[in-house]
């Protein structure tokens, strides 16, 4: 009688289940987490954006004055004319960000009454705020 190596096919079978259960489990923690590093790259923009503010301030000793507009249409009309090399990517989409981008976006808002400005972040979703800087009080 003649010995068989390997494995049959309900241990097969078996080890095939139990890869796919834990794929199955691990898969929307992993989707989580790319989240929370995408928004993270968010807020990385804000702060660029935030310095490429100030420096806009310093030189024409006024901040950008718009309510409420997207960081696209903020570097298209003030920042590209402080050296702000290039535009900003949007770490959701991977390209640069756009005035019509909902995952991801950043809005600014001057607020004229107390000379200052707010920069919102938003989640994947576009209506979460991820954070929101401010040289208000």
């Amino acid at each position: 009688m003649r010995k068989k190596s390997g494995f049959t096919l309900i241990e097969l079978l078996i080890v095939i289940g139990i890869i796919g259960l834990l794929a199955a489990f691990l898969m929307p923690t992993f989707i989580g987490v790319q989240d929370k590093a995408k928004e993270a790259g968010v807020k990385s923009v804000m702060h660029s954006v935030q310095l490429a503010v100030e420096t806009y301030n310093m030189e024409n000793e006024t901040f950008p004055i718009a309510t409420d507009i997207p960081v696209r249409t903020l570097y298209d009309d003030y920042l590209s004319a402080v050296g702000y090399t290039a535009a900003p990517k949007n770490p959701f989409t991977g390209k640069t960000y756009t005035a019509g981008d909902t995952a991801g976006k950043i809005i600014y808002s001057y607020d004229a009454s107390r000379n200052g400005y707010s920069i919102k972040g938003y989640k994947k979703n576009g209506t979460s705020t991820v954070q929101e800087v401010t040289n208000l009080d």
